[in-house]
């Protein structure tokens, strides 16, 4: 790492040790409080006690300007937020049962270096070491009575560069500094020690012995979705296990390591997929989330090391093979192998290893009385009475039908953080991500249409497009798009609110999607991304010949809202179709009219704008001005001399003769307005509909009268 203490302000000090993954806090000054200056400089400091803040948070104390860019007294919060760090502080020059006790911890570990450590003097003469506590076991924290002290989880110590009362700042130990010596893993032995430590002498004043309390976990337990979340080390244990002795009974000639490592990526997303993390945090993936607890792809690797190591051992024994053969049989999938090895081999496994047991544990369900049930939540909506918050809708029609249009504008009104869409009310705005690989080359034309129409400037808006293909049935493209939207939410220091995929087909290369099982993938995949960042996720999907939507009947089990789009061909206006909306009244319909808006450049280029023929009308529901209004009759007047007059009659639209139409395209006047306009004229004698060419008989408007 490179850093230089000897010129670094707080706000680099502070960078330094987030970028070691510690919770650093700004912390008080000894002239701030006498006797309690040794705490956050925060008021609700323990809310951060759980999970890293993020980062727009960190760039509001430490960034440019920042509230504590100048203080340079800080701290670490111990525990989860920090990885999991926690802090021996020993004060040996106070009592010699401190040194005592470190002298027998450093006889336990003799030379094998295991206390090797990241350390600090403290500004009052004290001693602190920096640990990372092993999964599975929590640090106390507390104060004893022989002058060691365990900062634990929630916990707080003071970082260099703070200064202390007595003047003398906190600093690192020479070749003991963070940024020269990783933080060592806490050994079981010494986390043992402590627990004993805390039981004996433990008090959160020092005198009164406090026995450290610790949780038990149940053998195996699972989420609502059926993913473990205790038991997976276990878990993982018998996966590898029977991974490996079932590539032995296959041949007993080891693979090589390109087709271990294939095997063990392919296994671990299986494992990744069925096991839980414990840890709450949105826009984090669970691989992510898995690694942070000690039961990721790290741990993962080190089974299956280990795993391979007993080739010719016990896993030679276990698998009872039989005579080397001379070639390696062909490979069958890997996770078809390692299901069947779960299922084949699980007595073998348990034998061979009967603390990795399972044990059945039954958890209950959630009972609701009547009272509990009329106390629920509302339901939220992003947009109230049609699209649920953070559920899972599709928008559907046959191709030309303009739902992308309609997604488009429904996700750049959100991201431009409008008050309402189509009526409306926009409850919740920010981030939307636009997934689509299909029609990316004019769809910068249909922004620019949208910005012209809304009179919206999108150029700062958090609207994103992913314009590669993602294969959703696919884990490591399902992975790499979580991982991916993560990282967008680290920069914004927001999550996103609406993730559109456009079209559907699109990431379902080479699925069936009648095919129960393969849809039941791509909703699962839908659900992830929905789960982990508490987003809308949104469908745009094609219908089938007989006007339904395409495919399994899954999607429409597992919609919370699906809208139906229609327009005829050469029809402009279309109609949107409530088919279902949980929650809320469903069966209406809303028309809508695909615009065209000219762009304005030296190209004379046009694009097309969905919008809502209703919320249209109510925004013109004025009659023009004066001046539009005559040239609106100049042109029917003109019409009519040239022998071809406009008509107030639906069925010319055809011909193009229709008025309302004509009125709309010329003069930006909505068609409904437009069709009031006529009325009114005809029934005020402005306007009559007369024959204009009695050889043709072609009949038309007429202008007979004056506004004036």
């Amino acid at each position: 790492m490179s850093f230089d203490p000897e010129f670094a302000d707080p706000t680099e000090w502070a960078k330094m040790y987030r970028g070691l993954g510690l919770q650093v806090v700004p912390a008080m000054r000894p002239s701030e409080h006498k006797t309690q200056w040794k705490r956050p400089a925060l008021p609700k400091w323990r809310e951060l006690e759980h999970e890293l803040a993020p980062d727009f948070t960190f760039e509001r104390w430490y960034g440019d300007n920042g509230e504590h860019a100048r203080r340079y007294n800080m701290g670490l919060i111990a525990g989860a937020c920090s990885s999991g760090v926690f802090v021996v502080d020993l004060d040996l020059h106070k009592n010699v049962r401190a040194q005592a006790w470190w002298d027998e911890m450093s006889h336990i570990q003799m030379s094998a270096g295991e206390l090797d450590t990241v350390e600090q003097a403290t500004g009052g003469g004290g001693v602190q070491l920096f640990f990372r506590a092993p999964l599975g076991w929590i640090p106390p924290t507390c104060k004893t009575s022989i002058g060691v002290d365990i900062r634990g989880q929630g916990g707080f110590a003071m970082l260099p560069p703070s200064m202390h009362e007595s003047g003398t700042p906190y600093r690192w130990r020479e070749g003991r500094e963070p940024w020269s010596l990783e933080i060592a893993p806490a050994p079981r032995w010494l986390c043992d020690q402590i627990t004993i430590l805390a039981q004996e002498h433990g008090g959160s004043t020092g005198t009164t012995s406090t026995p450290a309390q610790r949780t038990t976990s149940p053998g195996t337990s699972t989420d609502s979705f059926g993913r473990i979340v205790d038991g997976r080390e276990e878990h993982m244990t018998k996966m590898v296990w029977a991974r490996v002795v079932q590539e032995y009974r296959e041949s007993p000639i080891m693979p090589g390591q390109a087709e271990q490592d294939e095997m063990l990526r392919e296994l671990f997303s299986k494992y990744e997929r069925a096991a839980k993390s414990r840890i709450v945090e949105r826009g984090t993936p669970n691989h992510i989330l898995l690694e942070r607890e000690g039961r990721g792809i790290t741990l993962f690797k080190q089974k299956w090391k280990h795993a391979f190591d007993q080739w010719d051992g016990k896993v030679k024994d276990h698998a009872g093979a039989p005579p080397p053969q001379k070639e390696r049989p062909q490979q069958s999938s890997a996770g078809q192998q390692a299901g069947q090895a779960e299922a084949e081999h699980k007595g073998e496994a348990d034998a061979e290893d009967p603390a990795a047991e399972f044990r059945e544990d039954f958890n209950l369900y959630e009972l609701l009385s009547v009272t509990a049930i009329k106390n629920l939540p509302d339901p939220d909506w992003l947009a109230f009475g049609m699209i649920i918050d953070r559920g899972l809708g599709f928008l559907f029609g046959p191709p030309g039908c303009g739902k992308s249009f309609i997604a488009q504008n429904l996700a750049l009104s959100i991201a431009c953080g409008l008050d309402e869409w189509w009526g409306r009310k926009i409850s919740r705005k920010g981030p939307v991500i636009y997934i689509s690989s299909e029609g990316v080359g004019d769809i910068k034309f249909r922004l620019q249409a949208w910005e012209t129409h809304m009179q919206v400037k999108a150029d700062d808006a958090p609207f994103y497009l992913i314009r590669q293909t993602i294969n959703f049935m696919l884990d490591t493209d399902v992975n790499k798009l979580l991982l991916t939207i993560n990282t967008l939410c680290e920069q914004l220091g927001e999550l996103p609110v609406m993730i559109v995929v456009d079209t559907v087909s699109r990431v379902l290369p080479g699925a069936d999607e009648n095919l129960q099982k393969d849809m039941t993938l791509f909703i699962k995949a839908c659900d992830e991304v929905r789960e982990t960042f508490g987003a809308t996720v949104v469908g745009v999907h094609h219908t089938s010949r007989q006007g339904n939507m395409r495919g399994s009947t899954v999607f429409d089990g597992a919609g919370d809202f699906l809208f139906g789009i229609e327009r005829d061909e050469g029809d402009m206006i279309g109609t949107m179709t409530a088919k279902k909306i949980k929650a809320a009244q469903d069966g209406w319909k809303q028309s809508f009219e695909l615009k065209e808006v000219a762009l304005g450049d030296i190209k004379a280029t046009k694009s097309l704008v969905a919008i809502s023929c209703e919320q249209q009308a109510k925004e013109k529901s004025a009659l023009p001005p004066k001046d539009v209004c005559r040239r609106i009759l100049s042109d029917i007047s003109t019409a009519w001399h040239s022998g071809k007059p406009w008509s107030s009659m639906p069925q010319t639209k055809a011909k193009g003769r229709y008025a309302p139409a004509l009125i709309r395209a010329r003069h930006d006047v909505a068609e409904k307005v437009a069709e009031l306009l006529i009325k009114t004229w005809l029934e005020t004698s402005v306007l009559t509909y007369t024959m204009c060419d009695k050889s043709t008989k072609m009949q038309g408007l007429q202008v007979t009268g004056s506004i004036d």
